[in-house]
């Protein structure tokens, strides 16, 4: 009993390294779908994590296919989302986003994939019955799990939310850079028009 719930600690502990986490950041061309592809075991969880930082609406189509070709899910013109599943057989699936919808706007995506390993814990769980410290260390061991794709997402919001800052920022430079050039033209328009005024009244 001890050296089981011993092995449960440890699993908890070691939780966090216990899982892949992949991170892309890659731009998705007008009319161009563009896939990518992870080989997950069996009965294994697993979470898509996606955010259009930049292009057009923020807008695009995501799916997700299984190894037999079969789409597990399908979503179009999403501007982020978070999306976790179960394998149900071992092999490729695919992540593709699609930005077909677009004929001249090329799109960027954050995305983030968290494959989660098989666990000791797991393993004890499907031998037999859990004790209710164990279910309690099972339920923490889900809950670090949880916290650590909320991580993920909120740093994948926060590059979103700096791109769309710093974007904003140019604009505005931009913006004031054209306004400072029409008051000077202006200005040199209406020096030039007066002087032109009097000089025809003089010579009048």
């Amino acid at each position: 009993m001890n050296n089981k719930l011993l092995l449960l600690v440890i699993a908890l502990l070691c939780i966090a390294s216990n899982s892949i986490v992949e991170s892309f950041s890659f731009k998705v061309s007008a009319k161009v779908e563009e896939c990518i592809y992870e080989e997950i075991g069996v009965d294994l969880s697993f979470t898509a994590m996606f955010q259009v930082i930049q292009g057009g609406f923020n807008d695009i189509d995501f799916t997700i296919i299984s190894p037999d070709k079969r789409i597990v899910y399908s979503g179009q013109r999403e501007s982020e989302g978070t999306k976790t599943l179960r394998s149900s057989f071992a092999g490729v699936y695919s992540f593709c986003f699609s930005n077909k919808m677009s004929s001249l706007t090329d799109k960027t995506v954050s995305f983030i994939l968290s494959v989660g390993e098989s666990s000791p814990i797991r393993e004890i769980a499907k031998k037999k019955d859990l004790t209710p410290i164990e279910r309690s260390i099972m339920t923490l061991s889900d809950g670090v799990i949880a916290v650590k794709n909320e991580q993920n997402y909120f740093k994948m919001r926060e590059a979103a939310h700096r791109n769309t800052a710093e974007s904003t920022n140019s604009r505005v430079l931009w913006w004031s850079v054209f306004e400072a050039f029409v008051l000077v033209a202006l200005s040199i328009w209406q020096i030039y028009y007066l002087r032109r005024f009097f000089e025809v009244k003089r010579a009048v």
